[in-house]
């Protein structure tokens, strides 16, 4: 029975001693940080930034470009198309195509142009995670427009 008692109150003499430092621990790591410029930034980065009705009609009608645009331009023009849906989706836009006109190259061309002139247009004042897409989606129109 002695021996009992005597490891119960070896094994709350050890609890005991190791409580403190456990609580020590616990204040040190949820001690709140000091706030960095850093931080700033990244919150600055993640407001959402409203987009109007004129900026979705740019959006809209550069996807609408690309997508009656005729040529594969080396599989360029689709990965575009792709980011701007991507930036549509951060945004809350669906962007769906019907009717693939064939034109000729030159109109085609033309109409890439003109969609990576929206898409710069549009890219000004937006979010981070919309901006993203949209480059990306100019850097594959520009791609595409270089393949011959």
């Amino acid at each position: 029975m002695k021996s009992r008692t005597m490891a119960k109150f070896a094994t709350v003499a050890v609890m005991a001693a190791i409580l403190p430092l456990g609580i020590s621990n616990a204040r040190a790591v949820s001690a709140p940080a000091t706030p960095v410029a850093s931080d700033a930034v990244v919150q600055q980065e993640l407001q959402r930034v409203e987009w109007k009705e004129e900026k979705r009609e740019k959006l809209r009608h550069a996807y609408w470009l690309l997508e009656h645009a005729d040529g594969d331009y080396a599989g360029h023009r689709v990965l575009a198309m792709e980011h701007i849906k991507k930036a549509g989706e951060v945004i809350g836009m669906e962007l769906h195509g019907k009717d693939y006109a064939h034109t000729d190259q030159v109109k085609s061309d033309e109409r890439l142009r003109r969609a990576r002139t929206l898409l710069h247009e549009v890219a000004e004042d937006s979010g981070p995670k919309e901006v993203e897409h949209i480059r990306k989606a100019v850097v594959e129109i520009d791609r595409s427009l270089d393949v011959k």
